[in-house]
């Protein structure tokens, strides 16, 4: 049943409007004399307008005001004043027992002029009772949240409206709205999609803030890119989520206080370290948010405060514990970790224009020397350390057996010295070299050295493997024949060397050692700091003769050496460089010393053993972990062996007519290897170290295997044959 009550106020006034003009026109036509009394003279409806009077009745004006009982003519202006003066609504009463779905929607049609198109499938009972009278301007926000509780919603396309099933709606081609006013949204209560652009918070924070606000039916998409909420849901749950939204997205900085403090005699660590405990044991947090922010790079302070009270009780404490300590000079003691004392002790005298001495064992006579040298030093202070440093003396004393620095300083500069101390006491880099030297006989095909066997066996352009060469200035090259200008031109030069990946080289050793042609003379470790040096020597001590005397008299004279040991074998010196990159610069000094034959000397006949010494001096660059290899020192050596028919050419005087002399010669080449691993820190030197002592325990174990298999005579040793070394 529907009850609907219109009030046609709109109308009625229009009609009553029209018949008082109606009546004024005719009374004016027809010359209608005034009512008795009347004082004005008749005026006719064809006047001009100007002489139409707008003054009120009662309210003088240009002219005397119309007699009373004597309609009242409007003006246009009148007219339209009156028409735009706001219009009355209508209200309706809406009563719905268990009504049919289609009637419901043919009745809302009606009432609100709007089309609507009804999904297949859907249907239902609906019942509405309204307690009071309804504005139809309301009928339709009406209808769709009758529509939400029954699981259907309103989707505008064009001039119609479609009611489908809420959990599609939000899968059609729906309204979009952008921003965030609440007030450009409509007023109907219909599923749309709302864009809203966060401003200050993550959007997808705020989404797992606002996900459980959204209905059923709805749904809510962050798009971080763009820092976006799309929300697809009814426009009334629309404008709560964007209130909360509202809320939540705030500048952090619109009501937050920020403070920068710079310590003069503090170091901003401390103090916010300090500060914090200040602010836990007080509470100052129940005020509001504190945070501090230490920039030690330039010794500041940075503080967040939630309010202007807050940041100056925090101010505060800043300036009582930054405060000079005025009760004198204070000594502290130092343990430097990883360099030498005295190398720090050298850069901080030039910094703070310290006083720097050096205190040896305690021992009376140093403790002595000590003392002196301090009151040397102390009188030798510069007027730059006065200047700078007025009455605050620093002093520091180098205590070599701990490493240690003893330094007299305020505290205040005690703690920027430290901090210098700290930045320059760190783990220097390192370089675990290894070594190989090795003898390699030379066939046919590597006459001129294996440098040159590998870089004929190589292809330079293409091999990965393969990763330079390079010549060092010595005269360790043998003379190549003049047939062969480009190789003389580069060997003649000096020692060679090659640059291999270590897996490439170590195959290359191998093929050689299976032919029996490599002979490992010495393979150690290293293990050097940057920019120092270590020396590797091979080799043995011939006992030389380096003079003869002769006394007494003729056939009973004595003769008397000197003798003196003569280390021959070879000397090799490195020096490393490492950059940031551990790529390594190493210095490398190298020296060959062999003995020859004897020499005859002077008229007695006295021979005295002759000496070689092949030296060279290179510096080449190798990256971490990759081989070099040098090479280029050859040796040729002439052995001479018989030949002949067995017995006869053992027959005493008869057998050399049965047996000849044969010479051979053979070439050997020292070869050494380095291998460089760069060690930054103690982690990678602790890898290093379970590498090694994992060799040596598979070594021991080796050994145990092998216990007792060796256990027989070694033969004695065969001297050679003779042979002349060239």
């Amino acid at each position: 049943m529907v009850n609907i009550i219109r009030i046609k106020n709109l109308l009625i006034i229009a009609s009553l409007s029209l018949l008082l003009f109606s009546v004024s026109a005719t009374r004016s036509a027809f010359g209608e004399t005034a009512a008795p009394g009347d004082t004005a003279p008749q005026r006719s409806s064809r006047q001009n307008k100007d002489d139409i009077s707008t003054a009120a009745p009662g309210v003088s004006g240009g002219e005397p005001a119309l007699p009373a009982g004597r309609p009242v003519e409007s003006t246009p202006e009148q007219i339209n004043a009156f028409l735009s003066k706001p219009k009355e609504e209508d209200y309706i009463i809406l009563n719905f027992d268990n009504a049919d779905l289609r009637d419901v929607i043919s009745t809302v049609s009606a009432i609100t002029e709007k089309s609507f198109i009804l999904s297949p499938g859907l249907d239902a009972r609906i019942t509405i009772h309204s307690a009071g009278k309804i504005p139809t301007s309301e009928t339709l926000s009406v209808f769709e949240s009758v529509l939400e509780v029954n699981g259907m919603g309103l989707v505008k396309s064009g001039r119609f409206y479609k009611i489908i099933s809420s959990s599609v709606a939000k899968q059609k081609p729906i309204e979009v709205y952008k921003g965030e006013e609440i007030d450009i949204l409509p007023y109907e209560d219909r599923i749309i999609t709302q864009i809203a652009q966060v401003e200050y918070v993550p959007a997808a924070e705020v989404s797992t803030v606002l996900q459980p606000m959204i209905s059923q039916y709805g749904a809510i998409v962050p798009n971080p890119r763009n820092n976006l909420l799309i929300i697809s849901d009814t426009t009334a749950n629309i404008r709560r989520i964007l209130g909360i939204l509202r809320e939540i997205d705030q500048d952090a900085f619109v009501n937050t206080r920020m403070g920068f403090f710079q310590p003069k005699y503090s170091d901003v660590r401390s103090i916010a370290e300090e500060l914090t405990e200040i602010i836990n044991v007080l509470n100052l947090g129940r005020e509001g948010t504190v945070a501090l922010v230490p920039i030690e790079r330039i010794n500041s302070l940075i503080v967040f405060c939630s309010s202007a009270s807050l940041l100056r009780s925090v101010e505060g404490w800043f300036r009582k514990l930054d405060e000079e300590i005025t009760t004198g000079q204070n000594i502290f003691v130092y343990n430097v970790q990883n360099v030498k004392a005295e190398s720090i002790a050298g850069i901080l005298k030039t910094i703070y224009n310290a006083e720097t001495s050096t205190a040896k064992r305690t021992t009376t006579t140093a403790a002595r020397t000590t003392t002196a040298q301090r009151r040397r030093t102390t009188t030798a202070r510069t007027a730059a350390g006065r200047k700078n440093q007025g009455d605050r003396r620093i002093e520091i004393v180098i205590f070599e057996p701990a490493n240690s620095l003893v330094i007299l300083a305020p505290p205040g500069v005690y703690r920027d010295i430290v901090e210098t101390i700290k930045k320059l006491d760190v783990y220097p880099k390192e370089v675990l070299i290894e070594v190989i030297i090795a003898e390699v006989s030379l066939s046919d095909d590597d006459q001129f050295g294996i440098q040159w066997s590998a870089r004929n066996s190589v292809h330079i352009e293409s091999d990965p493997d393969f990763t330079g060469l390079g010549q060092s200035t010595s005269d360790l090259a043998p003379t190549l024949p003049s047939t062969m200008p480009a190789l003389a031109g580069v060997a003649s030069s000096g020692i060679s060397y090659l640059l291999f990946k270590p897996e490439r080289l170590t195959a290359m050793i191998h093929a050689l050692a299976s032919k029996g042609r490599v002979n490992i003379l010495s393979s150690p470790r290293l293990l050097v700091r940057n920019h120092e040096e270590a020396s590797i020597e091979v080799g043995e001590d011939i006992p030389t003769a380096t003079s003869t005397t002769s006394s007494g008299e003729l056939g009973t004279s004595t003769l008397t050496q000197n003798i003196e040991y003569k280390t021959v074998g070879i000397k090799l010196n490195i020096k490393p460089s490492i950059n940031n990159e551990k790529t390594v610069v190493l210095d490398i000094e190298q020296e060959v010393s062999d003995r020859l034959q004897n020499i005859t000397v002077g008229a007695e006949g006295i021979s005295y053993p002759s000496f070689s010494t092949r030296k060279a001096k290179t510096s080449v660059v190798v990256p971490n972990k990759q081989t070099i290899v040098i090479g280029g020192i050859i040796k040729e050596k002439t052995d001479k062996s018989y030949q002949g028919i067995p017995l006869l050419s053992s027959i005493p005087l008869l057998g050399n007519l049965f047996r000849y002399t044969v010479d051979s010669k053979s070439k050997t080449e020292l070869v050494i290897m380095l291998t460089p691993h760069v060690i930054s820190n103690k982690e990678e030197a602790d890898i290093l170290t379970a590498e090694f002592m994992k060799k040596l325990t598979e070594v021991r174990k080796f050994l145990d295997k092998t216990e007792g298999r060796f256990d027989v005579p070694i033969p004695e040793e065969i001297s050679p044959p003779q042979s002349d070394e060239q």
